[in-house]
């Protein structure tokens, strides 16, 4: 079983694995956040064990976490997928990444926590802009929050925004309109990473809220007074791993139960 996927999620980065199971559910993360597993797409078991070489149990372990997190679906008698995300989960996971990313910039305000990861992350995300690529304005976005979440030096809210981010990235991919992201939100996060640097909690808290509020707002595809420019993917920027697509060209063959 391979160490370093093609495409990892910023979070996974340097992360000491503990178990075999905990390396599956981090290697599928990874293939759900670059798009090589879609929403939608059922998992073979004997496949996809044989592609990352473990055993079947422990495959099977790691979909039931997958499952209880909400990245999967099982079905009696339809197998496990990777979860399409409805119109229903909008709000959701914007309310829970709003909890996540609020309490973490209070635990970096009120610790005094460095926040020099946060400017490095603001200055990925400006050239990203730059570069003006829809995937990778989405993970660079992705991991300027992600940056203010780890600087909080708690691990169970850095466990959590592992989980979220993944959603994050489902609800995009399902999107029927195809993948887009905000191309204009370098303010918006600039003003972020001053307000946390300069201890305004106050000021730090509104901005996460409305930064959630027009995300949410977006996919629903209101207007609600937010006028941002937006970039749709294209089918050629994909980050698709090419060892996961072997599970897109075979018959279906998925996990039972």
């Amino acid at each position: 079983m391979t160490n370093s996927p093609a495409s990892e999620l910023p979070v996974l980065r340097k992360v000491v694995r503990s178990s075999t199971i905990d390396l599956i559910v981090d290697q599928i993360r990874n293939a759900i956040y670059s798009g090589s597993l879609e929403p939608g797409q059922s998992i073979n078991e004997v496949r996809t064990a044989e592609l990352l070489a473990v055993s079947r149990p422990s495959l099977r372990e790691a979909l039931q976490r997958l499952i209880s997190e909400g990245v999967m679906t099982h079905a009696p008698g339809r197998g496990v997928h990777v979860r399409r995300m409805r119109t229903a989960d909008i709000d959701d996971v914007y309310a829970v990444r709003e909890a996540i990313e609020s309490q973490a910039v209070k635990l970096v305000i009120r610790h005094g926590r460095a926040t020099s990861r946060i400017g490095q992350s603001l200055r990925e995300l400006e050239y990203a802009i730059e570069d003006n690529v829809a995937r990778t304005i989405g993970d660079a976005d992705l991991n300027f929050h992600h940056a203010i979440v780890a600087c909080s030096g708690s691990t169970r809210l850095t466990d959590l925004m592992k989980v979220s981010m993944v959603h994050t990235r489902l609800l995009s991919l399902s999107d029927k309109r195809g993948y887009e992201v905000r191309c204009d939100l370098i303010d918006s996060h600039r003003k972020l990473a001053e307000a946390v640097a300069a201890g305004d909690e106050p000021r730090a808290l509104a901005i996460v809220a409305g930064i959630m509020a027009e995300s949410a707002s977006r996919l629903h595809g209101f207007g609600d007074g937010f006028d941002g420019r937006t970039l749709k993917g294209r089918d050629d920027e994909s980050q698709a791993d090419d060892q996961w697509l072997q599970l897109r060209e075979q018959p279906n063959d998925t996990m039972r139960a």
